[in-house]
C-alpha cells in the first residue's frame, strides 16, 4: 500500500480547480485521475468545454455522454460547463480573427447550455474574441484557485484552446486581482494517442507517444515544454485498479461511447499524471517596455510562441518574437515600473527552433549590477536566471547579440515561488507505489521525485539546492550512498518497506518492493487474462452505445 503526504488542496493552492478542454472526452485523456483524486478529496471541481463536439455528432450525444462520465467519477452535473462553441472551428476562428464563423452543425454563435446564455445572459458569436470573453467570463464568475487546461497538440481544437486560454488569462493578469495558479498538459500525445501498456508487469507512468506530435523536433507538442521538465502528480488508489472494467478512469472514458473511449482504458490508466506549469505573476505584463527597433508588444503577451495557420507545423519566428531590424546596432529592450520592485527571477524566451548558433545577453539593471550570459545555445524552452535575494530595481535594460534573433517572451518574478512540495519513490524512473520485480527481471534503480528540486527549463545563477530528503527501509534510516546495494542485498518475496522523506518527516512517500516468484507471475498473467476476458464481455455494451449513436451522426472527419 503506497502512502504518501500529497494533498491536492495544497497542490492546487486552494479548494478549487478548473479544467478547460476543447472536446467530450478530452477531460479524461488529459487529467481524468487528477480530476478523480480532486472530487475523492472534496475539492470544487469544475470542467469547462470549449465546443459542444458536435462536428460528427450532434450536442445532445456529446452532452448525455458527458452527464454519464460525470456519475462515474463523482463530479456534479453543475459543475460541467458548456461553453458552446463548434466543434472544429479552430482552424478558422485562427485565421481570420475578426470573422464570425459558421460551424458544420450550422451555428455561428453559442448554443446547447452554453453559459454565455445561461449566465451571461447573452449568446457569443463563434469568433476569436467571442471565445475569449467567454473563457474570461467562466474564469472570473468562478474565480477557481487553480486553472488546467488542454495545451497544444495536432487537433485544431486543442491548439485554439491553447492560444484562446492563454489569451484570456492574460487579459485577467493585466486587468483584474485575480492570480489563479495555471497548468497544462496533454489530451493526445499522454492520453488519446499514447501507449498502450497497461498490462505490463507493473503499473508504468505516463509517457508520450513521439509518433502523436506534431513535429519530430520537439519533445512534446508544444515546442515550448521539455518533457525532462514536466511535473509529475501521483495518481489516487482506485485508479491504480488493476481490474480495467471496474476502474473509474475506464468507466469514466468508456462512457464516451460514441467516441469509442471503451478502446482506450489501458492507454490512460497511468501511475502519474503530467502537467507543466505557467506562472501568472509575471511582472512584465503591466510594465512599460520600448525597444530599439522591432514588435515589443511579442515581449509581454503570455504567448510563448504562435503560429498563424494551425493546420501548419511549423512556426515562424516573426509571429511571435520580438526581432531587432538588421541595422540595429543597439539590440535592446527597456523595461520599467512604475515604482522600486523586488525582482529574484529573470526567464527569457526565443526562437522555438535550435539554429545551434552560441550567443550572449547582457542584462543591466538600474541597482548598478549587470548580468552576462554566455555561450547560450537555446531559448525555445526558456532560460531562467535566478537571484539567491530578491533585488530592488526601477529598470531593467535586455541587450542581445546578433547571434540572437530575439526574444518572444520576457518574464520576470519577485520571489523564486512558494512551490508545495512533494516526493514519490522511482523504480526505474517510474511512480512506484507496491512494485514486485518478477523472475529474469532486474531490480530497479530506486531514485527519489522532489518537486521543490525539479527544474521548470536551464537555470543560471541560483546556488545549488540540496537534497535534505532521506531514506529509510523497514524503519531504519539508510544512507543515500547504500540505498541501491542494501535494497539489493535485502530484497525478497518479502516485501520491503521505503520510505523517502524530508528532514521534518512531513513530506514523505512509502512504497513497497519484493522478489515475485515464478507462481506469482502466473497468477499475474492469469489474472490479467481473466480481465482481459471481462473487457471481452463488456465491450458489446460500449459497442451498442457507439451504434446507437450513429443515428445522431451528422458526417465529419
Amino acid at each position: 500500500m503506497n502512502i504518501s503526504s500529497f494533498s491536492y488542496e495544497q497542490f492546487f493552492h486552494g479548494h478549487s480547480v478548473m479544467f478547460i478542454v476543447p472536446h467530450e472526452d478530452d477531460e479524461i485523456n488529459m487529467a481524468g485521475a487528477t480530476i478523480y483524486g480532486a472530487i475523492q478529496e472534496g475539492l470544487e471541481v469544475y470542467v469547462v468545454f470549449l465546443t459542444n463536439g458536435d462536428y460528427e455528432y450532434t450536442f445532445d450525444v456529446r452532452c448525455n455522454e458527458t452527464y454519464q462520465m460525470a456519475k462515474e467519477i463523482g463530479l456534479p452535473q453543475e459543475n460541467i460547463i458548456f461553453l458552446g462553441f463548434g466543434d472544429f472551428i479552430g482552424h478558422e476562428i485562427i485565421q481570420n480573427k475578426s470573422a464570425i464563423i459558421t460551424s458544420r452543425a450550422n451555428h455561428n454563435k453559442t448554443y446547447g447550455f452554453d453559459f454565455a446564455s445561461l449566465v451571461m445572459n447573452e449568446t457569443q458569436p463563434y469568433s476569436w474574441s467571442g471565445i475569449i470573453q467567454s473563457l474570461i467570463d467562466v474564469i472570473l464568475h468562478f474565480k477557481p484557485d487553480t486553472i488546467i487546461a488542454t495545451d497544444y497538440d495536432t487537433h485544431v481544437d486543442h491548439r485554439l484552446c491553447t492560444f484562446t486560454v492563454a489569451c484570456a488569462i492574460e487579459w485577467i493578469i493585466k486587468y483584474t486581482e485575480f492570480r489563479p495558479q495555471f497548468l497544462n498538459g496533454f489530451a493526445y500525445s499522454t492520453g488519446y494517442e499514447t501507449v498502450d501498456d497497461y498490462y505490463e508487469n507493473n503499473l508504468l507512468s505516463t509517457v508520450i507517444n513521439k509518433r502523436a506530435l506534431p513535429s519530430n523536433e520537439f519533445s512534446t507538442g508544444n515546442p515550448t515544454l521539455s518533457w525532462v521538465h514536466r511535473l509529475r502528480i501521483p495518481v489516487p488508489y482506485d485508479c491504480r485498479n488493476r481490474e480495467l472494467v471496474t476502474n473509474p478512469i475506464f468507466k469514466a472514458m468508456a462512457a464516451h461511447m460514441s467516441q469509442e473511449g471503451y478502446k482506450r482504458g489501458v492507454r490512460l490508466i497511468n501511475g502519474d499524471q503530467v502537467f507543466w506549469r505557467r506562472r501568472t505573476d509575471n511582472l512584465v505584463l503591466y510594465a512599460d517596455i520600448t525597444v530599439s527597433s522591432g514588435e515589443a508588444s511579442y515581449l509581454n503577451d503570455f504567448l510563448r510562441f504562435n503560429i498563424a495557420n494551425v493546420k501548419l507545423n511549423s512556426y515562424n519566428p516573426e509571429d511571435y518574437m520580438w526581432i531587432p531590424t538588421i541595422d540595429d546596432m543597439e539590440r535592446k529592450v527597456h523595461i520599467a515600473f512604475n515604482k522600486t520592485t523586488a525582482i529574484q527571477v529573470i526567464q527569457l524566451f526565443g526562437n522555438v527552433y535550435n539554429t545551434y548558433n552560441y550567443c550572449s545577453i547582457r542584462i543591466e539593471m538600474s541597482n548598478g549590477k549587470q548580468i552576462l550570459l554566455k555561450e547560450i545555445t537555446y531559448m525555445g524552452q526558456g532560460i531562467s536566471y535566478i537571484f539567491d535575494e530578491p533585488v530592488s530595481l526601477e529598470w531593467i535594460d535586455i541587450y542581445i547579440d546578433k547571434q540572437c534573433l530575439g526574444l518572444s517572451e520576457i518574464e520576470l518574478y519577485s520571489n523564486n515561488n512558494d512551490i508545495y512540495d512533494y516526493c514519490h519513490i522511482l523504480a526505474d524512473n517510474q511512480f512506484m507505489y507496491d512494485w514486485v520485480v518478477y523472475p529474469g527481471e532486474k531490480i530497479p534503480m530506486i531514485t527519489p521525485y522532489i518537486e521543490s528540486l525539479r527544474k521548470d527549463m536551464i537555470t543560471y545563477g541560483e546556488s545549488i539546492r540540496e537534497n535534505s530528503y532521506r531514506w529509510l527501509i523497514n524503519n531504519k534510516y539508510v544512507d543515500i550512498s547504500a540505498l541501491q546495494s542494501t535494497i539489493e542485498r535485502e530484497l525478497s518475496t518479502s516485501p520491503l518497506q521505503l520510505r523517502l522523506e524530508s528532514s521534518d518527516g512531513l513530506v514523505f512517500c512509502e512504497s513497497t518492493i519484493r522478489k515475485g516468484s515464478f507462481k506469482d507471475w502466473c497468477s499475474l498473467k492469469w489474472n490479467q487474462l481473466q480481465d482481459k476476458l471481462a473487457y471481452i464481455r463488456i465491450k458489446s455494451k460500449y459497442k451498442q452505445g457507439y451504434k446507437a449513436a450513429q443515428a445522431y451522426k451528422q458526417g465529419g472527419i
